[in-house]
C-alpha cells in the first residue's frame, strides 16, 4: 500500500496545478461545505464579529485536510487577519473552489504553486508549516499526539527512505529554480 502512495505521490510531482486539484477532486470527491459561513464572513468584514464562522467541510478526523484552490492567486485564504486585510471576495472560500488532500498531498499542491508562480504564491505554507511538520513525522519519527494530526500522519505515513524519495524529487522538479 505505502508503495502505491508513494507511486501516487510521484505523479502528482509531475503535474500542473490545475491537474493536482483535478485529481484530488476526483479521488477524495467534492468538498461538503464551503470554509466560512457566507453571512458570518460577511458580518466579520463589516466588523460586526471578530472572527467569521467556518462550515462543516472537516474530514481531518479522516485524515484530510482542506486547501484552498486559489492558493496559487492569494495567501493564508483561512487566516481571519489575513482575510480582512486583504478583504478577499466570499468566492474563494465556496466548497467548489475547496479541495481535499492528504498531508503529503496537500505538501506538493503548495510545492507546485511555488514552482507555477515563481515563488509569489504556495512558500510560505510549504515552508513555514507544512515541510517542517512532514520532516518532524517522518525523518524524526515523532508521532503527532493529538487525535486529527495523528489521523492525518497515519493517512499519509511514509518510511524514512519513502519520504526521502518523495522530498528529493519535490525539491528537484518543483523547487530547485526558485
Amino acid at each position: 500500500m505505502s508503495e502505491d502512495r508513494v507511486t501516487g505521490y510521484l505523479q502528482m510531482i509531475d503535474m500542473s496545478y490545475e491537474e493536482a486539484v483535478a485529481h484530488l477532486k476526483d479521488k477524495y470527491g467534492e468538498v461538503l461545505d464551503d470554509y466560512f459561513k457566507e453571512s458570518s464572513y460577511n458580518r466579520f468584514l463589516e466588523g460586526k464579529i471578530k472572527a467569521p464562522g467556518k462550515g462543516k467541510f472537516s474530514r481531518a478526523k479522516e485524515g484530510l485536510y482542506t486547501h484552498h484552490v486559489a492558493e496559487n492567486r492569494a495567501l493564508k485564504l483561512a487566516d481571519a487577519g489575513v482575510i480582512m486585510n486583504f478583504r478577499y471576495p466570499y468566492e474563494l472560500q465556496r466548497r467548489n473552489n475547496l479541495v481535499y488532500a492528504d498531508a503529503v498531498e496537500h505538501l506538493i499542491l503548495h510545492a507546485i504553486i511555488a514552482k507555477e508562480t515563481d515563488g509569489r504564491y504556495g512558500l510560505p505554507g510549504y515552508s513555514a508549516y507544512l515541510q517542517p511538520q512532514i520532516v518532524e513525522w517522518y525523518y524524526s519519527g515523532n508521532v503527532p499526539g493529538v487525535a486529527w494530526v495523528k489521523a492525518c500522519y497515519d493517512r499519509a505515513f511514509l518510511t524514512m527512505d519513502e519520504f526521502l524519495e518523495v522530498n528529493s524529487r519535490i525539491e528537484t522538479s518543483l523547487l530547485s529554480k526558485l
